[in-house]
């Protein structure tokens, strides 16, 4: 930790470090016991300039002084949050949420300025995402209403290249909205798109272009570079040298955009929307020009920035309540908990619930200190499991009869359930973490969390693994090429032979294919979910009109998850690009192989394959291509060996692994994810449901 001043202000930086950049002229005091780690810096002048924060929290803080009189101050806090890795900018906002909601927890909220910093130290512990974070304090003499709560403010910051190529910011949800206010800077040319389907801006889609024509001219078009359907004359409304504030609506059939940071004033643009152009707007996305980088801060209220539950008499003092309003309030908070946003989880104690925004009204959600015992006819005999958000969705709108058990732990992981049926069979679905940190820790989370599901639910007979991964793509034979939307099976090439290859090191050789790849490989031992899965395959092909099972499947999972930001629709089909890396380094764009016969473009395809991992061959076409060769392997996932270790070390020796295609890498590119989870858990369903 380094203190500092900036403008008067107190600044506390913390951030996470490797010991070789820590200046030992610098340090003021080495930490141990349970602070072991931590090093706290002498003060500074100035703090060493930083890239711009990708998150920021503000909010007033009120401190009771007890030695004079309870007298209390004001003061205006900003946090501000740096990361490491390649995390999206959901995982970035929920984590930066989690870290505060956790930091200003008042059961064990610090007393003073002191235990306050230490408590956001050792948090940055539990936070591995997280590189840096800046307390920023400014003390204020202004007053907020006695009868009002002021807001928490959250920033998301997205940065945009020199480069018009749409941005969709997930994190951002606007479905239920109907306007926005942000903050962008840039030299010109900063592109804001409002659609009605993720990853689609070309059709019904309103963008707007703020400072276009060299920041003189701001115009309404209807899709992205479509037809300009309103536009004014704005010399230099934007900046490339600070930010400015805008707010854009589309509320009532009209589009308007608006300079400053109070909605509703300041428009400057104008459209009302004929009626066969409106839409409902559920998806955002931004972009700039080739001449200009951009900058963009959206700000929004947080809704959940209290801990998760509150006795009533807390929730009514940090709602600052009146007394002769408790009545109201209480009313109102039994309507919120009858519309499912909040239960009262103990007589007294209020929990925020999240929606999942399914439409099946039967899917209960528990809360449970305890997870119930279920009798042998209840007990679950297939346990499927995921590890990305947008999988669990696609596995759970597949499942019926369902209810989601959430055990939740102040300490460690908790525990997420969903059981029910899919067809005759009952079922349990689980997601294991992903949360970046060290590697070991997270080998032992997800072996932990797989131990935990075959010990609690001792009937399981068969695992399977279903969610997203990428293709290996081939480039001359169609028969061989799975493109995004396929869905990819684990199934062996040779009889009694592997279904997944892990690659642990790569050697390089003097033999033909130049590389010795040191892999691990798991085979099922019972081979009933591969032999299901060959049947089904047969029966597709024998169907003179080319039913597939599991299309069903997808248009009903869709229906099911169309609340979440329509981004569980099929991308469009233009976006399924392909690209292929030249030995001298230059990428170019191919075409996709011819497909093979009764291979439906657009339509999702089913093939069989090994499934491959290796950190080191995902992104290096040059190990990628002669290791999927010798293996045989199909497509490519984020390394679930630990699953697979836990799985042989729990002596559970069927499973199965499906991977919807959403890439030509390893499955993290998220623009394909959702639909592809959807693709995965529709095969998934059919698989079951053709078990005998």
């Amino acid at each position: 930790m380094t203190a500092s001043k900036r403008d008067s202000h107190a600044v506390m930086r913390l951030e996470r470090m490797f010991n070789s950049e820590i200046d030992p002229a610098r340090v003021h005091h080495v930490c141990g016991g349970p602070y072991k780690g931590i090093y706290i810096n002498k003060a500074a002048k100035d703090l060493q300039d930083v890239e711009p924060a990708e998150g920021r929290l503000e909010f007033l803080a009120y401190l009771v002084n007890e030695e004079q009189n309870n007298e209390s101050l004001q003061d205006y806090w900003t946090l501000r949050f740096w990361f490491r890795g390649k995390a999206d900018g959901v995982v970035k906002k929920k984590t930066f949420t989690d870290y505060f909601q956790e930091l200003m927890n008042p059961s064990s909220f610090p007393k003073n300025y002191i235990g306050f910093i230490k408590k956001a130290l050792v948090l940055l512990r539990v936070y591995p995402v997280i590189k840096r974070v800046e307390l920023e304090v400014q003390q204020t003499e202004e007053e907020s209403p006695e009868d009002s709560l002021p807001p928490i403010k959250s920033f998301t910051s997205v940065f945009t290249p020199a480069l018009y190529d749409p941005m969709m910011v997930p994190e951002i949800p606007i479905s239920n909205k109907t306007f926005i206010t942000f903050m962008v800077k840039a030299a010109g040319d900063a592109h804001l798109a409002l659609s009605a389907v993720y990853g689609d801006v070309d059709r019904k889609t309103y963008e707007i272009v703020i400072g276009a024509d060299g920041n003189t001219k701001s115009v309404i078009r209807y899709g992205a570079g479509g037809t300009v359907v309103a536009e004014a004359i704005t010399m230099n409304i934007i900046s490339v040298k600070e930010f400015r504030y805008f707010w854009i609506s589309w509320a009532d059939h009209k589009v308007e955009v608006g300079r400053g940071a109070k909605y509703g004033h300041g428009r400057f643009l104008h459209w009302p929307v004929p009626a066969n152009r409106q839409f409902n707007v559920n998806c955002l996305s931004v972009s700039t020009d080739t001449a200009s980088r951009g900058q963009w801060e959206f700000a929004e209220l947080l809704e959940d920035a209290y801990p998760n539950a509150m006795k009533t008499p807390d929730l009514m003092r940090h709602c600052k309540v009146k007394p002769s309003d408790a009545m109201t309030a209480l009313v109102f908070l039994a309507d919120l908990q009858k519309r499912g946003l909040v239960k009262e989880v103990e007589e007294g104690f209020w929990l925020r619930i999240q929606s999942g925004g399914e439409q099946d009204t039967t899917h209960e959600v528990k809360v449970v200190k305890n997870l119930p015992q279920l009798t042998g006819k209840e007990q679950p005999t297939i346990a499927i499991i995921t590890t990305l958000y947008c999988e669990k969705l696609a596995v759970d709108a597949m499942i019926e009869e369902k209810t989601t058990y959430v055990r939740h732990k102040t300490e460690g992981e908790s525990q997420v359930y969903t059981v029910g049926k899919i067809g005759k069979f009952n079922v349990v679905s689980t997601k294991v973490s992903r949360q970046q940190g060290k590697e070991e820790e997270i080998r032992i989370a997800a072996e932990n969390t797989v131990t935990r599901l075959l010990g609690t639910f001792s009937k399981v007979d068969h695992v399977i693994l279903t969610g997203v991964g990428g293709s290996v793509p081939d480039y001359r034979d169609g028969s061989k090429h799975a493109r995004l939307g396929d869905v990819v099976v684990s199934v062996a090439t040779v009889t009694s032979g592997p279904i997944y290859a892990h690659c642990e090191k790569v050697e390089k050789t003097d033999n033909a294919q130049g590389y010795d790849f040191k892999t691990k490989e798991w085979c099922s031992k019972f081979s009933e979910l591969q032999d299901v899965a060959i049947s089904i395959k047969q029966l597709v092909e024998r169907d003179k009109n080319g039913v597939k099972p599991w299309d069903k499947y997808i248009e009903e999972g869709k229906y099911a998850l169309k609340a979440e930001d329509s981004s569980f629709n099929r991308p469009p089909l233009k976006t399924d690009r392909l690209f292929y890396t030249k030995q001298n380094g230059t990428v170019i764009e191919v075409e996709h192989p011819k497909p093979a016969a009764g291979y439906k473009e657009g339509e999702c395809n089913v093939h069989h394959g090994v499934i491959g991992s290796g950190k080191i061959i995902h992104n290096t076409d040059r190990l990628k291509f002669p290791f999927a060769q010798k293996y045989g392997i199909r497509a490519l996932d984020i390394n679930i060996d630990a699953i697979l270790n836990s799985l042989e070390g729990n002596r559970n020796e069927s499973f199965l692994i499906i991977r919807g295609i959403a890439d030509y890498q390893d499955g993290s590119r998220n623009k394909w994810q959702p639909y592809a989870s959807v693709t995965a858990a529709a095969y998934m369903k059919s698989l079951i449901t053709a078990m005998s």
